[in-house]
């Protein structure tokens, strides 16, 4: 990736076809070990035992190293929006402040925001069992990623580059909207079998 510009395309293409293959042949050995009584959770389908627990486990350690991660980005995300946006008032009210007041208020809003999504965070542990959370992120953050960022990314590129035109474009409006259908769907019967 030391040249962007010209090797981004490829790079995605090929992680997303890795990342593809792989999800599928994983899909295919659940299939075929559980046939139509594959639930909904994978680990759902195991006994109780030493094999449920490890991987109980193992999941545990593998979620301690990558929730921070994952969080970090979307508190950086939304620190950069609400952070910019409040700064730009500021300058358009022509207040001056010194520059204790102004550190002061970014130091507050980032508490504000980072006790926001650990509130956030929390709320959504409650909703139920892990299989009903991992299937409302899951579903929410998978759809997201798979069909609504891609569609975006491509449409804001193409408007940067001043090759946008309507033809060139439907096709990423079309998946961009199936994605916002998926992720509604999931996160609306999700929170429906959870709440009955």
């Amino acid at each position: 990736m030391k040249n962007a510009e010209e090797e981004y395309s490829d790079a995605v293409s090929s992680a997303v076809a890795v990342i593809w293959i792989v999800n599928v042949v994983f899909a295919l050995i659940c299939l075929s070990f559980y046939g139509d009584t594959t639930q909904d959770l994978v680990l759902q389908n195991l006994d109780n035992g030493p094999y449920l627990s490890a991987l109980k486990i193992l999941l545990c350690i593998d979620l301690l190293f990558t929730f921070p991660v994952v969080f970090s980005s979307g508190r950086q995300i939304l620190e950069n929006a609400i952070i910019k946006r409040e700064r730009n008032n500021a300058s358009d009210s022509n207040e001056v402040q010194n520059e204790e007041n102004e550190l002061l208020n970014v130091g507050l809003l980032r508490a504000a925001i980072s006790s926001g999504a650990v509130a956030t965070c929390f709320l959504l542990s409650q909703l139920g069992g892990f299989g009903t959370v991992a299937n409302l992120v899951g579903g929410l953050a998978q759809g997201t990623l798979a069909f609504i960022i891609p569609a975006a990314i491509e449409l804001a590129l193409s408007r940067k580059s001043g090759d946008a035109s309507f033809t060139k474009d439907l096709p990423q409006f079309a998946v961009g909207s199936f994605g916002v259908i998926v992720v509604a769907a999931v996160t609306y019967f999700t929170l429906k079998e959870s709440l009955s």
